[in-house]
C-alpha cells in the first residue's frame, strides 16, 4: 500500500493515469492554500496483497468495517460509509470524511489481480 500525505509522494506511485489523477485530486482538496495532511487527510493506494486489516494496522481505518456500528462488510446489516465511491474504469475512489472539519481518507482501489476481493467486491456493489 501507498499512502500518500504530501503531493511530493507521487513519485511513488508508478502508473502515470493515476499520478495524473491524484495529483488532480491534491490540487482540488486545498487550492490555493498548500496541502496540509492533518487539516486534509491523505489518500491510501491498494497494491496487490494489501488487505483490509494491513490497511487498519498502517492507518487506523478499515474500509470493511463500519465507523458506527459492529457490522462488516458482507453482514446484512452493513452500511458504507464512505461519502461516496465512484468507478474510474482503471481504479474505484472511496472517499471517506472522517471529521467537520473536512478530513479525509482517500482509498484508491486499483481493479488488478491481487487486490482484495472483499474490498473489489464492495466496491463494485455500492460505487456510482
Amino acid at each position: 500500500m501507498i499512502i500518500l500525505r504530501s503531493p511530493h509522494d507521487l513519485q511513488r506511485v508508478t502508473t502515470p493515469a493515476l499520478q495524473v489523477f491524484l495529483r488532480q485530486r491534491f490540487r482540488a482538496i486545498c487550492e490555493p492554500e498548500p496541502y496540509d495532511p492533518d487539516e486534509h487527510g491523505f489518500f491510501i493506494v491498494l497494491e496487490p496483497g494489501d488487505t483490509s486489516e494491513h490497511i487498519e494496522t498502517a492507518t487506523g481505518y478499515a474500509p470493511l468495517k463500519s465507523l458506527f456500528s459492529d457490522a462488516h462488510y458482507g453482514d446484512p446489516e452493513f452500511m458504507p460509509d464512505f461519502e461516496y465511491l465512484e468507478d474510474h474504469g482503471e481504479f474505484f475512489e472511496a472517499v471517506y470524511i472522517v471529521n467537520d472539519g473536512g478530513f479525509a481518507v482517500v482509498l484508491i482501489v486499483p481493479k488488478l489481480q491481487g487486490i482484495d476481493e472483499a474490498i473489489l467486491a464492495m466496491c463494485t456493489e455500492f460505487s456510482e
